[in-house]
């Protein structure tokens, strides 16, 4: 359900979207499909219904390839949400490879939701924006800084280790405290703060669990090599899991 609260929040419908990706030319096979889908459809709709939150429902099924059908619907979206678990459903296990070709394509921003995330989304907990030296690390910044005032939330900023190695192109931790400072000045109510420097970004969500500091969004963008790859690697995906927050990735236009 973290994409009812999502669609409330932002005041805009909520559309269910279930792409069938027909293997077989056969009538009766398409026939089963399609009953299939409506039949899943129809139970997502009741269940989000039967929580009686102010939420406008669409649905659409399309016959599409999933990721196709999900980079063409990100053009009038304003969230992608998927779930983890489907996502390994729907490629035996290849999540990392899918989530990363929507992401990279994606016209919106996209959000990957674990299954440990629970039925409704995290309303506590602090905003990681990771940056990581790359030409969008000031979409990455912009875009944490939009959620955390949407959540009330904090915001920590995560420079990757080996951005800060790479001459050229890392941001400096002076260059972004300026940043920091002009938005404190405008948004006094914004707490936003850079990280000290940690052993690794997947170290530091493990720190934050034990510390029990919750974290609603990792922030990052669909640019490869980068965070993303990491998050979305099987030690990535352990520490998402446990620690039940959801990676967005910004999408591509902001930056382009």
């Amino acid at each position: 359900m973290w994409a009812v609260d999502e669609a409330i929040d932002r005041d805009v419908p909520l559309q269910l979207l279930y792409a069938i990706e027909s293997v077989s030319n056969d009538p009766d096979d398409k026939a089963t499909e399609a009953a299939s889908a409506e039949n899943a459809v129809q139970e997502v709709l009741a269940r989000v219904e039967s929580t009686g939150k102010p939420v406008k429902l669409e649905a659409d099924i399309v016959h599409r390839y999933p990721v196709t059908a999900l980079v063409e619907a990100s053009r009038s979206a304003a969230l992608l949400c998927v779930g983890s678990a489907g996502f390994v459903h729907a490629t035996q296990g290849r999540l990392g490879s899918t989530a990363a070709a929507v992401a990279a394509s994606a016209h919106c921003p996209m959000a990957i939701v674990p299954a440990t995330a629970g039925l409704k989304r995290h309303d506590a907990g602090l905003i990681l924006a990771v940056v990581d030296g790359s030409p969008a690390d000031n979409t990455v910044l912009e875009h944490s800084v939009a959620e955390a005032r949407l959540r009330a939330a904090p915001v920590r900023v995560f420079r990757m280790p080996h951005a800060a190695a790479v001459p050229g192109r890392s941001r400096d931790g002076v260059q972004l405290e300026h940043r920091f400072t002009h938005w404190r000045r405008n948004l006094p109510d914004l707490d936003i703060q850079l990280v000290p420097e940690h052993d690794g970004l997947l170290n530091y969500l493990e720190h934050l669990q034990r510390a029990a500091t919750p974290v609603q969004l990792v922030v990052v963008d669909p640019l490869r090599p980068g965070p993303l790859d990491v998050l979305l690697a099987p030690s990535g995906r352990a520490a998402l899991d446990a620690a039940g927050c959801t990676v967005m990735v910004c999408d591509r236009k902001w930056w382009l």
